[in-house]
């Protein structure tokens, strides 16, 4: 019993020095004078990065057409929202980074709040007792499968851009017993920004470009035995390849990035592309290559080219998948986009490059007709979503 009472002073301690710094932010902030921008807001977003901001750009302006007022909130002073010109509609307010944020995000008063930040709840950001609403914008169109376990759990109401998307999210809510969320089905808001700019822009390929494009993380094609070398062996076909890594592979996997630009720096005909703004690369290229990652559907469906993708679907262990029976909409569909392959396979992917890109007027045709399938309102989700956040916000004051 002695023994019992001394580990759990001890495991007690332990948690309430790691709590502490929390604890000491939030009690100074909570004194502070510095939360007028956190209290009394009708409609708030959060940012963690200006990484997002493709996703928040255009359901703001589809709010300022609405003569709706909104705060958003970022992590990021380099956010473009403050050149974004909406400031008569949009309140933009830095509101530091990391534990900063979150303890700032602890105290927000709002009838609503969107992010796509998973885990809320869960992970650093706890709900605050102030707001009514949390709401997540999924910002990317493939199934769920590949967000860490518990991602949705704890919000109230998820936008989901596809019908496959509903029927993962309500599979994980009876195996968790968990409440039910409203799942309004209203599109992908982003690729209503890169239809747009599609619509305004030159966007012909140039010939014999190749994108390779990976997601990070353990789902990763540069996780995969020859995955780091598809760069290499395209280059030494002829073709101008440009490798555009994922951005969290730049701060999460910094070291194989740089052994990669080590690697590809004797290649003259491969070019990096690590900027914010992913589109210009996508239009450019005639052909993408890249794991199960959602940016193989931007390519696919804004620009209708074809795609090479590689891999046996996402890792269970740790993510959303292990607790969904159902495979991924998108692996169902993948060999209709292009050329699906279960693994590296340098013979297969030189030869399927060139017959791709021979019939990519055929293929084309095929993903027009996935995409008006399995997304929904393409081109035209951004004044859906505006109006239901108005909705929602509504419903809210009416029932208090």
């Amino acid at each position: 019993m002695l023994l019992s009472v001394i580990v759990g002073v001890v495991s007690s301690a332990y948690f309430f020095m790691r709590r502490l710094p929390s604890l000491i932010r939030s009690t100074f902030f909570k004194f502070s004078g510095n939360k007028d921008d956190l209290k009394n807001n009708s409609i708030v977003f959060y940012a963690e990065s200006k990484t997002y901001w493709s996703t928040f750009k255009p359901v703001l302006e589809a709010l300022a057409q609405k003569n709706q007022k909104v705060t958003y909130l970022t992590s990021d002073e380099n956010d473009p929202v403050f050149n974004s010109g909406l400031d008569e509609w949009v309140h933009a307010k830095f509101i530091g980074k990391g534990q900063t944020a979150y303890t700032a995000l602890g105290f927000l008063e709002a009838k609503v709040f969107a992010l796509t930040t998973p885990g809320i709840d869960v992970l650093q950001i706890r709900r605050s007792p102030g707001v009514k609403k949390y709401v997540h914008i999924l910002h990317a169109i493939g199934d769920i499968h590949y967000y860490k376990l518990y991602s949705f759990d704890y919000y109230d109401i998820v936008f989901c851009s596809s019908p496959a998307q509903q029927k993962s999210l309500r599979v994980l809510e009876q195996h968790r017993k968990t409440s039910t969320k409203e799942l309004p089905l209203l599109g992908c808001p982003y690729l209503d920004l890169f239809f747009t700019r599609k619509q305004n822009e030159d966007c012909s390929p140039e010939p014999n470009t190749i994108l390779v494009a990976p997601t990070w993380g353990k789902n990763s094609l540069l996780q995969k035995e020859g995955g780091r070398l598809i760069a290499t062996m395209l280059a030494k076909q002829g073709y101008h390849v440009i490798f555009r890594p994922h951005p969290q592979s730049l701060v999460s996997e910094a070291e194989m990035i740089q052994q990669l630009k080590e690697t590809y720096k004797q290649y003259s005909n491969i070019e990096w592309d690590t900027n914010s703004d992913g589109f210009p690369s996508l239009q450019r290229a005639q052909l993408m290559i890249s794991d199960i990652s959602s940016v193989i559907f931007d390519f696919a469906f804004v620009f209708l080219k074809p795609v090479i993708s590689i891999g046996h679907g996402p890792v269970k262990e740790g993510f959303e998948a292990w607790h969904i029976p159902h495979a991924a909409w998108e692996m169902e569909i993948l060999n209709d986009l292009g050329r699906h392959l279960q693994d590296v396979n340098e013979v297969e992917i030189v030869s399927t490059v060139p017959t791709l890109i021979q019939n990519s007027n055929n293929i084309a045709s095929k993903i027009s007709d996935i995409r008006d399938k399995h997304v929904v309102n393409f081109g035209h989700a951004s004044e859906l979503i505006a109006s239901e956040l108005i909705n929602i916000a509504n419903s809210v004051k009416e029932n208090n």
